[in-house]
């Protein structure tokens, strides 16, 4: 009763305890003085795991020889790839200045020999050979144009006998190809009958005369191709013929026939179209922008699906002097033989190309490692040492690519698992400091 009667004298009926207020602030501060302790633990935690950070790498000893980023104080395997952790060599191991190399950010390396087997090191060295890749193309066969002859007359007349009536047949020079009915030939051959008996009568001036008319009569005979041994016969027997017989002028292949027994032709009609394919050409289309790897001379062979393991050797001939707009490639024309007749006008096939170039110096594309601000290579020394070497690159094939600075004939260097004796000269040079030697000028060859 006492205590409610102050409060209410007080006026303040429902106000907290006697002592209340003190107790709050004594909360405060102690939540205050418990944050302070807990940042300053933590901030003592993470200076002390970055000094222990910095120690571990200050000491690292050993490292992963396929990863070799991750290094330890101590022996053991790499959490990575389980392989035994292995002594990251001392800082003098690389051979010295000599073989620090010229690349920024590398150094040079030694690398025991049981390591170099194991982690699959290949080596090529630097040669001087032409550079250039053989181009696989497609072709085609065709017959050789100055191989090709078009049988035709130049005279009308029916044609009575077609001794080559189908096309595809094979005939030989010399042999009958046709018979024809001409009343114009058989005139002409008429006037050299007469031409010639009358050039064996009369006397000096006549003889004279008739013997200009005689070489009028012959050349006009030879004018209308009529065969020499058909002349021949006409001086030997004296009697004109109704029909005269075409031979084969050379041996070859019927590709076109233009006529049928019976039929009427005049000057200039197509007959026969004879090949001779012992030789044939075969087209390539050539891209528009290997025109500067090729040129006549190159070798070349030919693969076609219908004869499968068979190879055909031949060299590039002529390189057309157009491009086709519709597929941008140039045809070019490589010679075959064909005695046996086994390559056939129209068939399609592969075709390889071995371009000759100049001899440069080259190494195996995959040696050369491009960071897109320079190009370089590692030397392979005697006793597993390797040396960072940059070079300036020109021209490549696919295969090899050329060297016109930075290394000289003769060198060795690394054509594969570079990508792990890089990762070690990284971080060799970053555990010694190194900058990675001289930038871009050393080692002109």
């Amino acid at each position: 009763m006492n205590d409610e009667r102050n409060r209410l004298a007080e006026g303040d009926p429902h106000g907290p305890p006697r002592g209340a207020h003190t107790m709050n602030l004594i909360r405060i501060g102690l939540l205050a003085v418990l944050a302070i302790v807990a940042v300053a633990s933590v901030g003592g935690f993470l200076l002390a795991r970055r000094g222990a950070q910095t120690t571990q790498v200050a000491e690292a000893k050993y490292h992963c020889p396929m990863h070799p980023t991750y290094t330890s104080d101590r022996p053991g395997q790499c959490p990575i790839c389980n392989m035994d952790l292995e002594p990251i060599p001392a800082a003098g191991a690389a051979g010295g200045g000599a073989l620090a190399g010229d690349v920024p950010g590398l150094t040079g390396i030694h690398i025991e020999p049981e390591r170099i087997q194991r982690i699959g090191v290949r080596t090529a060295v630097a040669e001087m050979r032409p550079l250039g890749a053989s181009l696989d193309l497609v072709g085609f066969v065709a017959p050789d144009e100055s191989r090709m002859r078009q049988i035709q007359l130049r005279v009308a007349g029916w044609v009575k006998d077609l001794n080559v009536s189908r096309t595809g047949e094979t005939v030989r020079a010399g042999q009958p190809l046709l018979s024809l009915y001409s009343p114009e030939l058989y005139q002409s051959e008429r006037e050299f009958l007469i031409e010639l008996e009358a050039a064996g009568h009369g006397d000096s001036a006549a003889l004279h005369h008739e013997a200009g008319a005689l070489r009028s009569a012959r050349q006009r005979l030879r004018l209308l191709e009529v065969p020499d041994e058909e002349v021949a016969r006409l001086e030997r027997e004296r009697r004109a013929e109704t029909r005269l017989t075409l031979r084969a002028p050379v041996s070859g292949t019927v590709l076109e026939r233009g006529v049928t027994e019976g039929q009427y032709v005049g000057p200039g009609t197509p007959l026969l179209t004879l090949a001779d394919l012992s030789v044939v050409w075969l087209l390539v289309d050539l891209y528009e922008m290997d025109l500067g790897r090729v040129r006549a001379g190159d070798a070349a062979s030919f693969v076609s699906d219908a004869m499968p393991g068979r190879t055909f050797e031949g060299r590039l001939d002529f390189i057309y002097p157009t491009v086709t707009p519709e597929t941008r490639t140039v045809k070019a024309r490589v010679v075959l033989a064909n005695a046996r007749g086994e390559l056939r006008p129209g068939m399609y096939g592969r075709v390889r190309l071995t371009p000759r170039g100049e001899a440069v110096l080259s190494v195996p594309a995959e040696a050369v490692i491009h960071t897109g601000d320079h190009d370089y290579v590692f030397l392979m020394h005697a006793a597993g040492h390797f040396e960072p070497r940059m070079v300036w690159v020109g021209g490549t094939d696919g295969d090899r690519i050329e060297i016109r600075r930075g290394i000289a004939a003769g060198d060795t260097v690394v054509a594969s698992a570079s990508f792990l004796i890089d990762s070690e000269s990284r971080l060799r040079a970053a555990i010694s400091g190194s900058p990675g030697g001289a930038a871009a000028g050393g080692h002109d060859h």
